[in-house]
This record gives structure tokens, C-alpha cells and sequence, in this order.
């Protein structure tokens, strides 16, 4: 496989990109991203509802958990982002080879991270939840479910880097096709261990005739909902690296070359991905703080959060899309030394973001209660949310900048200025005004989100003025 090799068919071809068909481009990689996230929120719903049917207490735990998971996770985007950015450079230089050379080096420090973040995360699990603030009923149930989807940690950051090089490359379809697949697994899973057995009795249309169905299940609660979930990461996992190291994929990872770590490769992943892992950290922990104030509002405002976070995401995932369509772009026009079309697909990924986004924020102000009922009916988990999902929808713009602006810096390696302005907002801003309102002031929930909208206008507006700048354009990594 030669350095000189053209794109695949599923990828961005550099020399078919200008200014008049960004709008095209843009879209042809963000379209699968969005409808990998679409399915993933669509089956989260799904999941939250199968938990959500055990109790707030169930919702909580859960919650509890997936928060300082992805606090840890946060440290492996230094992985992920530099491979991205390193890999998108290479691939608009025409430079194959190198591409998969960063990914096998990628690979390889995710694999060594991985065993000891899975070593602590079994060993301190009971401590962990303790600090997030659990009240007493919910700490064994979160201590469990924390200790079973930890085992699953190792192949869910391999599924999360390769899924990074291959985005980088300019497929995201082969992403979307493996996460979808896993996350349809994950809901098989959870009806079948979430529950017991149970009959259905249902009447065949036309025909009017009663029928009964026997449903198996293991009746494992939320315990049951941990298994499904480290199962379908596991396959995830493997599949991938599959893909990476047998299939036609356009960045490939070489078997007869060994594993031989490359330092030089590693730095400079790291001198991009440092400032992002920080970054990431910090924006994690803060997430975190944030949901630890919350939680001390007792345990039904905590589980009116998380539906609030799972409704919202409806939007999110847009952004998401958006965001990796300019990481790419971003990072395959600087390799082929286009700066300047590369400043243009960044503004063009946020412009189709916000559009999506404050499409989707204007039904969340309009008909709040129509999208936390479809994965509760408690009254007062919908009273509570209700304000707090309107709240956010006037922030889906400035939320489509923080996201886009942020993956189109992080594209052109310009992790720095992300970092600064996450750390100015999530620390100064959002967790400040949390406090202050929430508790000194009485606010409750509703002035956390308060807090929350304040801190991405907030972001939103400095990241657009530092992609803007242009100075990211002459970075060299």
C-alpha cells in the first residue's frame, strides 16, 4: 500500500474538495456521524427507559456511574484526538503509510492505558461512587454496575481510537455501521437480562385472535443492564480491530511490521493530544462536580437530570456530526496545504450545526414534556425537567459553536486554545454559577441549567473569535 494511493470510495478525495462543494462534503461526513449518534440516542432512550422502569433509584445509580467513567475516558482522548488530527494531515498529504503508522502507534499506548485504568476502576469502584455523593440505598447498586462496565473499559477506548482513525480517513460510515450494530446488541441484551421471565398476552390484528408469548429473561436489574452493556462493547471492540488489521479499509494496520513503539510518532500524537487529554479532564471533572451538586438536591432531582442530559442529546448528536466532519476536513485540507479552504469547511460545519440544532431546540421549548415521556411518566421527575430542558433549548447555537469551532481547532492540531477556553468556562463560569445559584441562591435544578446555558454562550463566543483568527492555519505538528 503505497504513500501515493488515492482515497477509497467512502472517503473524502482532497483534490475533489473547494469552496463551492464544502456544503456537499460537509454533510457526506457528517451525515453518518449524525445517524450513528441518532441510533445511539434513540437506543439509549430505549435503555434509559428499561432502567428507568426499576425506580429513580435505578436512573440515579446508573448516573452515578457513567460520570466518572467518562471522567477517565477523558484521559484517552489524547489518543484519540492526536490520532485523529495526525491521520486526517496525512491522508490529504497522500501519505498512507504513515497513517497507519500512527494508528498502530495509537493502538498500542491505548491498550497499555487501558489495563491500568481497568485495574483501578475494579479496585476503587465503591470509593468512587461514595465520592460522587450517593445516598446510602444507591450505593451498592452503582457500586456493581460500575464494577461490571468497567470490565468492558479496554475494548470500548480500542472501539473509541480506531473509530478515530478510520473518522480521520474520512469514513465515518464504517463507524456508524459498527457502533449502531453494537448498540442494538446492547438493548437485546437489556431486555433479555434486564427482566424476568414474563408472558405477553397481545390479539393478532384481523385475525382477533389472543395470543400469549413467554419472554426469558435473567431478571438482573440494573446489574443486568452493566452485563449488556460490556458485552456489546466487547464485540465492538473486536470487530474493529478486525476491520483495522484484515479488511480493505483505507488506513490499515500492518501485522508483518510488528509492534515496534515509535517515539518519535507517539510525541507527536501527545504534543496534540496533552492539551486535549487536559482539556477533556478538566471538562470530565467539571461535568462531574457539576452532577455532584446536583445530587446533593436529593436523589429524584439527580434522576430529573439525567432524563433532562438523555432528552437533550437529541441535539447533541447533531453537533456532534458537525464536529467531526470539521475535525476532519480541517485536518485534511491543512495536509494538502489549504489553509484557507480549511478555514471556510470549519464555518461551514457550525453554520449546518446550528441550523439542525436550533430546529430541534425550538421543539424542545415548544413540547418539553413530549420527550421526557418517552423514557418516564413519573410527575415529578417531568415537573422538574420540564424548565430545564426549556432553558437549554435557547443554548442549541451556541452549543453547535462550542462543538464546531472546538473539532475544527483540535482538527488543526490547535489544542491549546480549546483547553484555555473549557477551563475559563466549565471551571469559571458554569461550576461557579451552579453553586451560587443552585444552592447559596435556592434555585435548584433549575438554576444549574441556568448555569450551564451562561457557560456555552460563553464558550461558544470565544471559540468563534479564536477560529476565526486564523492562527491555527500556520501550526505545525
Amino acid at each position: 500500500m503505497g504513500d501515493n494511493k488515492s482515497c477509497s470510495k467512502d472517503s473524502i478525495n482532497i483534490r475533489e474538495l473547494n469552496g463551492d462543494n464544502l456544503a456537499r462534503d460537509t454533510f457526506k461526513l457528517a451525515l453518518p456521524a449524525i445517524m450513528e449518534m441518532l441510533m445511539q440516542t434513540l437506543l439509549g432512550f430505549a435503555d434509559m427507559a428499561m432502567v428507568g422502569s426499576l425506580g429513580a433509584a435505578a436512573i440515579a445509580a446508573v448516573g452515578l456511574s457513567d460520570m466518572p467513567m467518562m471522567t477517565a475516558m477523558s484521559i484517552f482522548a489524547a489518543v484519540s484526538v492526536g490520532t485523529t488530527a495526525l491521520v486526517a494531515r496525512a491522508i490529504g498529504a497522500k501519505k498512507i503509510k504513515e497513517a497507519g503508522e500512527v494508528a498502530k502507534q495509537s493502538l498500542i499506548i491505548s491498550v497499555l492505558m487501558a489495563i491500568v485504568f481497568t485495574a483501578l476502576a475494579l479496585l476503587l469502584a465503591k470509593n468512587i461512587i461514595i465520592l460522587m455523593g450517593a445516598e446510602e440505598e444507591v450505593i451498592p447498586i452503582s457500586t456493581g454496575y460500575f464494577k461490571i462496565t468497567s470490565l468492558g473499559l479496554p475494548m470500548m477506548i480500542i472501539t473509541m481510537i480506531m473509530s478515530g482513525v478510520l473518522r480521520g480517513s474520512g469514513d465515518t460510515k464504517t463507524p456508524m455501521y459498527i457502533n449502531g450494530g453494537c448498540n442494538i446488541l446492547n438493548i437485546i441484551g437489556n431486555f433479555l437480562l434486564i427482566y424476568p421471565t414474563r408472558s405477553i398476552s397481545f390479539t393478532l390484528p384481523l385475525l382477533g385472535k389472543e395470543m400469549n408469548l413467554m419472554i426469558p429473561g435473567a431478571g438482573l436489574g440494573v446489574a443486568g443492564a452493566g452485563i449488556s452493556t460490556t458485552i456489546s462493547r466487547i464485540v465492538g471492540g473486536c470487530i474493529v480491530l478486525y476491520l483495522v488489521f484484515n479488511s480493505r479499509v483505507l488506513v490499515k494496520i500492518q501485522l508483518k511490521d510488528g509492534f515496534k513503539i515509535n517515539l518519535k510518532i507517539i510525541k507527536r500524537i501527545f504534543n496534540i493530544g496533552i492539551p486535549a487529554a487536559i482539556e477533556q479532564f478538566f471538562m470530565r471533572f467539571g461535568q462531574l462536580l457539576f452532577a455532584r451538586i446536583v445530587a446533593s438536591l436529593g436523589t429524584v432531582i439527580y434522576a430529573s437530570h439525567r432524563i433532562t442530559l438523555t432528552a437533550e442529546s437529541l441535539s447533541f448528536n447533531a453537533g456532534f456530526g458537525f464536529a467531526l466532519a470539521a475535525t476532519t476536513l480541517v485536518g485534511q485540507f491543512l495536509g494538502a496545504e489549504k489553509p484557507d479552504i480549511a478555514k471556510k469547511s470549519g464555518f461551514m460545519a457550525v453554520k449546518m450545526g446550528a441550523i439542525f440544532m436550533s430546529t430541534v431546540g425550538i421543539f424542545f421549548f415548544l413540547f418539553p414534556d413530549a420527550f421526557l415521556m418517552l423514557f418516564t411518566r413519573d410527575g415529578e421527575i417531568i415537573k422538574n425537567a420540564r424548565w430545564c430542558l426549556r432553558i437549554v433549548a435557547i443554548s442549541q447555537p451556541f452549543l453547535a459553536g462550542v462543538m464546531g469551532f472546538a473539532g475544527g481547532l483540535r482538527g488543526a492540531g490547535d489544542t491549546r486554545g480549546v483547553l484555555i477556553i473549557t477551563v475559563l468556562g466549565v471551571w469559571g463560569v458554569r461550576l461557579t454559577l451552579a453553586y451560587v445559584l443552585a444552592i447559596v441562591l435556592g434555585y435548584g435544578l433549575i438554576g444549574a441549567w441556568i448555569a450551564m446555558t451562561i457557560d456555552l454562550l460563553f464558550r461558544g463566543t470565544l471559540l468563534f473569535f479564536r477560529f476565526r483568527s486564523g492562527k491555527w492555519q500556520k501550526l505545525r505538528v
